[in-house]
């Protein structure tokens, strides 16, 4: 399907018609080697008992243990993203202007928040990448990570999608990384700004693909 086709009645008629005439919304599709980003997915982002979760995320989850499980099936590259160390307010920086309680308990010292559910957490062999910013890349070591496991496509999951999953998304792109951000596996405390963003993203910067079509062209180009 023509990806601006998939837009319409979301977007207007006349602004797709000025993504088409700039030639936006090609597909980049998938390269020779591809891997999991998997974006802030914690219990802190994914468990409503955290202020931070805007709503019930079990179907962003659910999406999210399908992907990790093929991937772990076909024996492909999975990397995880956090928050560093919140707890020191150098290390939380400009959070410190945004957020009403940045020192919160939930926020700045929970243990129990940044760690992953059981069924898509992290295993030894994973990789996974500390930050203190929305982007996974910002002075991290994610590129070089993924230079050396010889990877160019990324499949994106995680929350939320206009925060950490755009930011990781738009500086993939600006890495020349394929990139694909799954639908259903990414997640917003609003439907609004998390539908725009795909829309944004789909225009300009990746491929936003179903989760049906991600796993189907998975399997198909890296099964053994």
């Amino acid at each position: 399907m023509d990806k601006l086709e998939k837009w319409r009645g979301y977007v207007p008629d006349a602004e797709l018609e000025t993504y088409r005439k700039g030639g936006f919304a090609q597909r980049i599709g998938m390269g020779d080697r591809v891997a999991l980003l998997n974006i802030d997915t914690t219990y802190m982002f994914v468990d409503p008992s955290y202020s931070m979760c805007g709503r019930d995320m079990s179907d962003v989850t659910d999406a999210i243990i399908s992907l990790t499980s093929l991937f772990r099936r076909l024996d492909l590259p999975i990397y995880y993203s956090r928050r560093d160390d919140r707890s020191h307010p150098t290390y939380r920086g400009a959070w410190n202007y945004k957020l009403a309680e940045p020192d919160a308990f939930q926020y700045a010292r929970d243990p129990r928040a940044d760690q992953w559910p059981e069924p898509y957490a992290p295993r030894p062999v994973d990789r996974i990448i500390l930050k203190n910013k929305p982007s996974c890349f910002f002075q991290t070591p994610l590129d070089s990570f993924l230079r050396y496991d010889r990877v160019d496509t990324l499949v994106v999951c995680g929350i939320s999608t206009s925060g950490c999953v755009r930011a990781g998304a738009a500086d993939a792109f600006s890495h020349n990384f394929r990139t694909i951000v799954v639908e259903e596996a990414c997640g917003d405390r609003s439907p609004q700004a998390h539908r725009a963003n795909l829309f944004d993203l789909d225009m300009k910067f990746c491929d936003v693909e179903s989760l049906e079509y991600v796993l189907a062209q998975v399997s198909q180009r890296f099964e053994r």
